[in-house]
């Protein structure tokens, strides 16, 4: 009988250090008093990201962006969509995106994918030079 209490615990324990590692939230839903078809198009397209329909997801992510432009989520939740279906610098406006919209929010920010964005430098003229880091 304790060989058996014994399995359990070990079975126990090792599940819990597996969800440990597991993200927590690979998609967001849409915050409460959200117009609801945005809320629709988001819900649905975390639903097809879970199935693993990236296609699918995108496009419902897509449909949320275009009644809401504003709403952070659906952008953040359609940079991880199109980071599944390899389009990284489409995904990657996307992040920047919802981290421009909410750069309080933890989550975007601190999100792997953002991690690797690639933002443009800004040109800086220096006195003397063509605007190009050089003068003539």
């Amino acid at each position: 009988m304790p060989r058996i209490a014994l399995v359990a615990v070990a079975r126990l324990v090792s599940e819990g250090c597996q969800s440990s590692l597991k993200p927590k939230q690979m998609v967001l839903p849409a915050p409460v008093g959200t117009t609801a078809t945005a809320v629709r198009h988001n819900d649905e397209g975390i639903l097809a990201y879970q199935q693993g329909q990236w296609e699918s997801a995108k496009q419902h992510f897509e449909a949320a962006i275009a009644v809401l432009p504003e709403l952070t989520e659906a952008h953040y939740n359609l940079g991880m969509a199109l980071y599944r279906l390899g389009a990284l610098r489409e995904g990657d406006a996307h992040f920047i995106k919802a981290a421009n919209l909410a750069p309080g929010n933890k989550v975007i920010r601190d999100s792997p994918p953002l991690g690797g964005v690639s933002v443009p430098e800004k040109e800086i003229k220096m006195p003397g030079s063509d605007g190009h880091g050089h003068s003539h």
